[in-house]
């Protein structure tokens, strides 16, 4: 009787435990938190082309659009996860002077092996996983990360 009560207890148990990882399936929120924009950039949508996403490629002071949809997870093996909230804003040159508005990342704040690409670079066809690559367009904002 002792071992059917532990059996019956281990079912209960099974059963709540699936109850509850379900019942967070549902769930609403976010994967990454809010960040406030700095009073300089109100207006802005985080860099990424407005309220509606578009940037207006005849402005020299539009937002850049990331080239393609960037998912975090899948830049955990060179650390660019931790730079998806950066794509948009400003990479700033080493020693080179923050931009008058807007937000902005300093190119020293990035940890080795990474290779900033600006349009028209040549880069090699050499792949290491563990190197971070950010593309810049020619505004020098952050349109792409990735691997290699």
């Amino acid at each position: 009787m002792n071992s059917e009560l532990t059996s019956r207890a281990k079912r209960i148990m099974l059963a709540a435990g699936i109850v509850l990882g379900l019942a967070g399936c549902g769930a609403v929120g976010t994967m990454f938190p809010e960040f406030e924009m700095r009073p300089d950039t109100a207006g802005q949508d985080a860099g990424m082309g407005g309220a509606m996403g578009m940037a207006n490629p005849s402005d020299p002071n539009a937002a850049s659009m990331p080239r393609r949809t960037i998912m975090p997870e899948t830049l955990v093996g060179c650390r660019g996860h931790v730079l998806v909230p950066a794509l948009g804003m400003t990479m700033v040159p080493v020693g080179g002077p923050p931009p008058a508005a807007g937000q902005y990342i300093r190119e020293e704040r990035l940890t080795a092996p990474y290779r900033v690409i600006r349009p028209g670079d040549r880069i090699t066809t050499d792949r290491n996983p563990s190197r971070l690559n950010v593309e810049l367009d020619r505004m020098g904002r952050i349109i792409d990360l990735g691997c290699g």
